[in-house]
This record gives C-alpha cells, sequence and structure tokens, in this order.
C-alpha cells in the first residue's frame, strides 16, 4: 500500500512563507544506499517519532485460466503506522491496517456477496491486518515474516521523472498456507498461498530535499496476485485474486474522508482513537480460522 496527496505538498510552501522561514534544501543522492534508506523512510513514513496516516482504494477480480478477470468487489480502507527513530541508522515501522469490502456498483458495506464463480452466497469477512513490525536500514527491510538479517547495503530503484521522484517494491511470496485443504476443503487454496505485490510511491523531488521536515507527502499505486481469500470459499479451484489500488499519505486521521469514518465506525470504533486498536497479531487467514469453522 499512498496514499496519497500531493495537495499537501502545494500548501506546505505557502504555510512556511508565511511563519518566515524559507525550505532548506539540501541535494539528496536518492542511489547513495544511506540517501536512498533516507528518502525512502521520508517519503513512505517518517524519519521522526510519530503516527502516519494512510487512506487507500481499489477493486478486486478473480483472474480465472483463459478468461478475463471477473470483478468481485470494491474496497477502502486505512493504515496508521507508528514510525520509530531507532538512533542508529535504523527506523522502525508498526502497522496496523484495516479495510472494508463494498459493494462494486453501490460502494455500501458488505456483509453478504453473491460470489459471480461459484454462484453462492458467501458472508464476507473485512480485513484486519497487523500489528506488524517492519525495521528499515540502508541494508533493507526486515519483514515480520522473515528471520533474514541483510548485510549488504542496498541502492533502492529510485526513479526521477522531471521535479517527482517514483520508487517500486516488487515481492513474490510462497508460503504454507494457515488452513490445511484437509480440514478447510473450501477455505484453503492449497498446501501453499502465493503472492506477487507491486507497490509504488511517489511524490516530489524539492520535498525529499528539504531537510526542515521529517515525513512528506506520497501517493500510491499498487497491484497483487495472491491466492483466494478464504471467505470466499473457492477451495483450490485455479486462478488467483487480482487486486489493484490506489491511496495517499494524510496529514492525520482528520483527513480520512467520511465513506472511510463510515467503515471505521461499523468494523472497528476504536481504530482512530487507540493506539493498539487490538492486541494480537492477525491477519485475513489466522481470522478466519479462529472466526469460522470449516465449509464443506
Amino acid at each position: 500500500m499512498t496514499r496519497r496527496s500531493l495537495v499537501a505538498a502545494g500548501l506546505a510552501a505557502p504555510a512556511l512563507a508565511a511563519m518566515g522561514r524559507r525550505p532548506s534544501r539540501a541535494s539528496v543522492d536518492l542511489f547513495d544506499p544511506e540517501g536512498g534508506h533516507r528518502a525512502n523512510v521520508k517519503l513512505r513514513g517518517s524519519l521522526g517519532n510519530e503516527w502516519v496516516w494512510r487512506h487507500y482504494w481499489g477493486e478486486t477480480y478473480a483472474a480465472l485460466p483463459g478468461e478475463p478477470p471477473t470483478p468481485l468487489f470494491k474496497f477502502e480502507g486505512a493504515i496508521k503506522t507508528q514510525w520509530t527513530d531507532n538512533g542508529d541508522g535504523t527506523h522502525t515501522e508498526l502497522l496496523y491496517d484495516m479495510s472494508g469490502n463494498v459493494d462494486w456498483d453501490t460502494g455500501e458495506l458488505l456483509t453478504r456477496f453473491e460470489n459471480p464463480i461459484t454462484g453462492k452466497t458467501n458472508d464476507v469477512m473485512h480485513t484486519w491486518d497487523g500489528p506488524n513490525r517492519t525495521t528499515y536500514s540502508k541494508f533493507g527491510p526486515i519483514y515480520p515474516w522473515t528471520n533474514e538479517r541483510p548485510t549488504e547495503p542496498v541502492v533502492l530503484p529510485w526513479k526521477i521523472v522531471g521535479d517527482s521522484v517514483w520508487l517500486t517494491d516488487r515481492g513474490n511470496f510462497e508460503r504454507p498456507h494457515p488452513l490445511d485443504p484437509e480440514e478447510w476443503p473450501l477455505a484453503s487454496s492449497g498446501k501453499t498461498t502465493i503472492s506477487m505485490i507491486n507497490v509504488t510511491l511517489s511524490g516530489l523531488l524539492a520535498d525529499i530535499e528539504d531537510d526542515s521536515r521529517l515525513s512528506v507527502p506520497h501517493n500510491m499505486t499498487w497491484t497483487t496476485m495472491r491466492s483466494w481469500l478464504p471467505w470466499l470459499l473457492l477451495g483450490q479451484r485455479p486462478g488467483l485474486m487480482l487486486t489493484i489500488g490506489k491511496g495517499r499519505k494524510l496529514q492525520g486521521p482528520e483527513a480520512l474522508p467520511p465513506s472511510m469514518r463510515d467503515i471505521i465506525d461499523a468494523l472497528q470504533p476504536n481504530f482512530i482513537s487507540d493506539d493498539a486498536p487490538w492486541t494480537e497479531a492477525t491477519n485475513s487467514w489466522t481470522r478466519y480460522m479462529n472466526e469460522r469453522q470449516p465449509a464443506r
């Protein structure tokens, strides 16, 4: 996953001028591991110790072999991340993510879903993800699902186009499926889950070079292909879910649109007010296993 507004960048310069100070510009070498790391954290989250909010939305399709993608549902979500400067050149992000699945045409929050693939009605399960803790450094990120510790400095794949900068993360993953297909024949896609993730952040080069700012706006787009969500009850049917999303970084939760606030009120009313809206690590697969019974 934004998210995503360059409007804030446009407002920043007048505000600074009104305060009688000018942005302090410094040349940043994005292709130096240390400079690229700091620019990444600044664009993605914050070089300081603060909460950063993002808002996102998009569409989910079923990609079946030999067929055009089939629209399933849309979604809208919010991410809150707590950033910490560890004082040793690394920065840690603690992430909470929640989203609601909404009707493709009306945008209404779904409770039941008429599945065009099976012709059956599914009980919808919305998304809670986290808390996930990721540490960023000039050696690359350390993700919560791996024990790998990178040791070589990384040159990030920045793209500079005019006055804007772009950074794309890509990943392909295959992991054991939390739901055993023998016990969960319809909810499990098989012995493993697979996913392809492509996420692009974009912002303004002038913002990155402004060394008076610890955090700057970004827009985000992403595409994922992954195994079926368990509540769709598609079992080991060949195919993958295709998700296309967009989003933006916000100046705070007060910038969330009414549609997202309605989703929060309906699904997780304490998501804004509580630093830890839930405490145990969760995702769509573990929640399904804990809250549902095997369907056959």
